[in-house]
This record gives structure tokens, sequence and C-alpha cells, in this order.
């Protein structure tokens, strides 16, 4: 496809793999991106005919969740009267510019999984105002974007983008003397970048200069049209990935200390089962079985935490989640994880370790423990058969 810079602004293809924590709908040409927080809105080509029923259905379907709406417009068209009627209220119009990518080899300092480069950009984000998409945003999509993102920090500067096609689409600049690095970097240098041909920006004011000083030229203008949620929206996705942060090394640490964990693929049991709990023996179960397993334990957790509590789920040596259990599944996105491990340890957990599952790969067995088992047992025991061990009170 020949490039199109504002086509790869708002291409209305849905991605393969949504953000974490998100849910993409489709009603016609529009796309809608659920973030539990706001919700964004992208679309192809607009009718003439039906377009104010259209934006009322976007209307309804961001309210029915309680998000606020981002809805970017290019260039002032038709669609922009139906939004300001529909009380969407417009920021300042931004330009729209894009250029080839540069030239220049010079390395630039990248983060990858520093969790401390990863707070200095935030701050620096906080502290340089509004971006074409926020940080935080950005960084809670880092598994979403894998190889096509790229985070810079060099020295109180900062800038963090994305690859669209054949674009490197800027997300945040935090310092506008930062801008002619950026148009002067040739992005082919990292392997997963070699398809990329243009810079593309959205800017207003100071940096909208320094990009047009360095030899980006404007495509169209953008505005981004806005409306607020009928009540006090969440302040947290459902459902947020950890990897590398403090968070996750700290409640394995505690993991591993309260129950004595021990990783061995012959001596068992992996943990010292706490008093109470019971064990399952999951390794012959057909598939129904392994369903009625999730669907029982998922029900439980969800009503054994506080409105508002979020669990934990561990997967040893990969990626964890932490998530709110009343925001998922239904109209929210997927429950994440699952209680019987495939390959590596799995864990339900409370952040004060007081309820969950610990799932064993090697002795195919999964412990329910904490008031979960109180809630759980009699339906596990009905859909499985009797426990293998007990470790009683």
């Amino acid at each position: 496809m020949e490039y199109d810079g504002v086509f790869s602004l708002c291409d209305n293809r849905p991605p393969a793999l949504p953000p974490i924590g998100a849910v993409i709908e489709r009603d016609g040409p529009v796309v809608r991106t659920h973030y539990g927080t706001h919700g964004e809105v992208i679309h192809g080509p607009m009718p003439e005919d039906d377009l104010d029923a259209l934006v009322a259905r976007q209307v309804e379907a961001f309210a029915r969740r309680n998000e606020p709406v981002v809805w970017p417009v290019y260039a002032d068209d038709h669609l922009a009267g139906r939004l300001r009627a529909a009380g969407f209220v417009a920021d300042a119009e931004g330009a729209v510019l894009d250029c080839p990518i540069g030239t220049d080899t010079a390395e630039l300092p990248g983060i990858g999984h520093d969790w401390a480069g990863h707070q200095r950009v935030a701050e620096l984000a906080v502290a340089s105002g509004p971006h074409r998409r926020p940080y935080a945003e950005f960084l809670a999509d880092s598994a979403h974007l894998k190889h096509s993102s790229e985070v810079v920090l060099d020295g109180d500067r900062a800038a963090w983008l994305e690859e669209r096609g054949d674009a490197m689409v800027v997300g945040g600049v935090t310092d506008p003397e930062f801008a002619a690095t950026l148009v002067r970097h040739d992005w082919r240098l990292a392997g997963p970048h070699r398809g990329v041909r243009f810079l593309l920006a959205e800017a207003t004011g100071a940096l909208r200069e320094a990009f047009e000083a360095a030899g980006m030229r404007m495509l169209t203008t953008v505005t981004r049209y806005r409306l607020p949620s009928p009540g006090e929206p969440a302040r947290t996705r459902p459902i947020r990935r950890l990897f590398s942060e403090p968070e996750h090394d700290d409640i394995w640490k505690r993991f591993y200390e309260e129950f004595a964990f021990r990783p061995d693929m012959r001596a068992f049991p992996g943990i010292a089962e706490p008093a109470g709990s019971a064990t399952w023996r999951i390794g012959e179960l057909d598939d129904a079985q392994l369903d009625a397993l999730h669907d029982i334990v998922h029900k439980g957790l969800r009503e054994s935490v506080e409105p508002g509590e979020e669990l934990y789920w561990l997967d040893w040596h990969h990626a964890g989640y932490r998530f709110d259990p009343a925001r998922v599944d239904g109209a929210g996105p997927p429950w994440p994880g699952a209680v019987f491990p495939d390959g590596d340890y799995y864990i339900y957990l409370t952040r004060d370790l007081r309820l969950g599952t610990f799932g064993h790969p090697w002795e195919e067995t999964v412990c329910v423990f904490g008031e979960l088992l109180t809630r759980v047992e009699p339906e596990l025991t009905a859909a499985l058969g009797k426990p293998a061990r007990r470790s009683e009170p």
C-alpha cells in the first residue's frame, strides 16, 4: 500500500491483539476501543445518511460503560458539527506532519525493561503537558505493542513512538528541542523497524514549530473531540500486565517466603500447603471437567474478594497480571490466565496472600486455600471428585 500519513493514523482495522485490559468493538465504519478508564474512536469514511444515529450509538455505548470518549477528526469535515451537536467539546486544532525518516545512525538511548527509566519518562511526561498518547497508556500497552514501539530517554528529554505500517508515529515528546533528533534519526537501525520509511507526528504550538523547523511538512489538521462520562470513571484498566515492575518482584518474593515455594519437577508438593487447604489431582480430567474447574474457581474468586479488591495471576518466569475480577468477562476483557497450568506454575492470589490457588504442572494438581475453598469445595468435589489430600486447619 502506498504511504498515506492520515490513513496511518485513522486506519479503522482493529488490531489482531487488543491492548491489555481493553475491548474492541466495531459499528459500521467506526471502531471503538474500551479501556475501562476511557474510550477512543477511529473510523473510516463516514456516511452522510444516518450519521446522527451512528454518533448517538457511540455515545450510548461509552455511557453504558461510564467511559469518557476521545474522538479525533482529521480535517474539518461534516462529522465535526455532528459531534458538537452531540455534546463533544473540541481541543485546540493540531497539525498532522510527516517527513521521510532521517539518515542519522547515532544510537539513541532506549529503555527496555529498565523500570527506573520508565519512571523517569513518566515524570517528564507529566511535567511537559498533554501528549498525543499519554505515556501511562503507552506503557500499559507495552505487551500489545511488542517490537513496534520505541521509548527514548536522553537525560531530561524523552519520546515514545509506535510503528504503524511504514510510518513511525510520535506519541509523545517531552521537550521540543528533542524534535530535531527524532527527525534526523534512521529508525530502520533497529531490526523490528526495517519497513519504516516515514516519521509521522501530531503537534501544536512550540512542538509543531520545532518539527517544521526540522523539516516536517503539514499533511492536514486534527481536532480531538472529548465527551465526559456520566459519572466518575474508573482510574485503572480492568487488567494490568506485570513483568519487570517492582510490584511483580515483590509479590513473587512474598509468595516464595510465605508458602516455602520450591520449584522442582520431582519433589512434591511444590509449596507448604496452608492449613485449611485442599488439593485436587487434575491430570486425567477431560475438557469438560477442566472447563468446570475454571468456571467454579473464577466464580469463587470473584465472590471471595472485597468490592474493588484486585487479584494477581502469576505464571512462573513469565509475565503476570493484576486485575479486578468484577470487571472482567461479560462485557469486559477476558479473565486473565488459567487455574491449571500448561507448562509452568500458575497462581491466583490476593495481595495479602490470604486466598487463592496453586497449580503444579508436574504433579498435575491444583491446591485451593483460604476462604476460596469454603466457597468452591462442594462444587469442585461434585465436578472433579474428592480432593487427593488436605492440610487440616
